[in-house]
């Protein structure tokens, strides 16, 4: 039999799925009160698959979260980007992102809430769309553009 390697989109639809059901196992968990449940939030990076993560843990994948980050919003949706000021890379006028980062949600009032599964469908497919790969000093290496 011939088995061919799975495309991008196939793994990342394998990945997403896999975070979907871990995510609504813990969101549907009813025992504990909505206001005691911990907040998930994802990671990723340019080398780093996009992750759900704690809030208590984000700091485990970028030091600088909540302390001296930068945030980015992305555009027509309700998260921000939180990441080290220290890994962007200027070319030009365009910025890219070379390290870690963390995803959140906020409401209505600016407050940190859990990422919800569609969350994790558009972050996979703003990261797709802004993936680049970049030389230097000829080695290439992978980094996410800034708008």
């Amino acid at each position: 039999m011939n088995k061919t390697k799975p495309t991008l989109a196939q793994q990342t639809y394998e990945k997403v799925c896999a975070i979907e059901t871990i995510l609504n196992s813990l969101l549907a968990d009813s025992s504990t009160p909505v206001s005691e449940r911990p907040l998930y939030l994802a990671t990723a990076g340019p080398e780093m698959p996009l992750s759900v993560i704690r809030l208590e843990d984000a700091s485990d994948y970028l030091p600088c979260f909540d302390e001296a980050d930068l945030l980015y919003g992305i555009p027509g949706l309700p998260i921000l980007m939180s990441y080290c000021p220290e890994q962007v890379m200027d070319i030009g006028e365009e910025s890219y992102l070379v390290g870690p980062m963390v995803f959140f949600r906020i409401d209505r009032d600016g407050y940190t809430v859990s990422l919800q599964v569609t969350d994790l469908y558009q972050l996979a497919e703003f990261l797709e769309e802004h993936s680049v790969i970049l030389m230097q000093g000829g080695e290439s290496f992978i980094a996410i553009r800034l708008d």
